[in-house]
């Protein structure tokens, strides 16, 4: 008998059952955790919507200029807070609210457009968008508080820049634009782009779950090898940088308490090609807003189009914004 024969060694088999035991138990017991991670409601009741608004044109500017001189050396050159203005405040103004991953390059063609026609325009950048890092784990920085500082900056500095302003937001800054419906009086009108109020085919149980479970983890970076590389767009996507999305969202959907906005003209405009966002949901919100006494404008774009997620920016649709911004931007100037 040898020495392995007197120290009785398991047969390998039994060595390859117990590790699948125990790899399944802690598999298991993982899953347990982040079930209960996700099911935990995250607490948005500190997002309170406070205002500081400019009193004048020169207010406004002296503000936008403030936040763009802080960009330098931060923001990649094409990626920063754009202003076209006349120089004094206009009958009308918008504010243009890029997307998520995306940066105020985005609106830059149909912010010079609404500019001839007349506005003064503001291209704001969300916070951790378009840094000069150039990486999309930015996004993981991000956290609910710093939109609703940034929705609340948006409507005091646009204050003093028209007589009637407009607010438009894409995606995430329809997000943005949402929430501004939903608080602030000061804002005339807003025109909603493709909000992300819930992921496309994901059922809202199952995106307040994602909410929930991914603001609270690490952070994931996800790649998107189908993405054409843009200088003026993060490529991929951040997991925290959705999930915080998510939750603003639920700050910027009506509440069953006080459902009417205190914007009371609203546009949605939705695309019945878009993968991404949840367009459902997005019309049950304008719903509920219109069934609060404000008027609704609706408009979607058919699926036999094609258009992709983003229909914005010249980087992403070309040629096709010939046919695309007119409608976009009539939408935008209706009354």
């Amino acid at each position: 008998m040898n020495i392995f024969d007197r120290m009785r060694l398991p047969p390998f088999s039994f060595i390859i059952k117990k590790a699948a035991l125990i790899s399944g138990t802690v598999l298991a017991s993982l899953l347990v955790v982040l079930l209960i991670i996700g099911l935990i409601p995250v607490s948005t009741g500190e997002l309170v919507s406070h205002q500081d608004t400019a009193v004048s044109y020169s207010d406004s500017a002296q503000r936008i200029q403030a936040v763009k001189d802080a960009e330098s050396g931060q923001v990649c050159d094409i990626c920063g807070t754009r202003f076209y203005t006349h120089g004094d405040r206009t009958q009308k103004a918008v504010v243009l609210i890029h997307g998520l991953t995306n940066s105020p390059r985005q609106f830059e063609e149909m912010g010079v457009k609404l500019y001839n026609d007349g506005y003064n325009v503001l291209i704001p950048r969300m916070p951790y968008h378009g840094l000069t890092t150039h990486t999309v784990s930015e996004l993981g920085n991000l956290k609910t508080s710093d939109l609703q500082v940034f929705a609340d900056s948006v409507a005091d500095m646009a204050a003093g820049l028209g007589d009637q302003i407009t607010v438009v937001g894409l995606s995430g800054g329809g997000t943005i634009a949402a929430e501004i419906v939903q608080n602030r009086s000061d804002i005339d009108r807003a025109v909603l782009i493709a909000p992300l109020f819930g992921l496309s085919g994901v059922p809202a149980p199952v995106n307040t779950f994602l909410g929930n479970l991914f603001s609270r983890i690490p952070n994931i970076n996800v790649s998107s090898s189908s993405e054409p590389p843009r200088a003026s767009v993060y490529l991929g996507w951040s997991s925290r940088g959705v999930a915080e999305y998510l939750l603003f969202s639920r700050v910027a959907r009506p509440p069953d308490s006080d459902p009417a906005p205190a914007v009371r003209n609203i546009v949605l405009i939705t695309n019945a090609n878009d993968h991404t966002v949840n367009n459902d949901t997005s019309k049950l919100v304008v719903t509920e807003w219109e069934s609060a006494g404000a008027r609704v404008t609706r408009y979607e774009f058919e699926q036999s189009l094609g258009l992709p997620h983003d229909y914005i920016d010249i980087t992403s649709i070309g040629d096709r914004s010939q046919w695309v911004y007119p409608i976009v931007i009539g939408l935008i100037e209706a009354d």
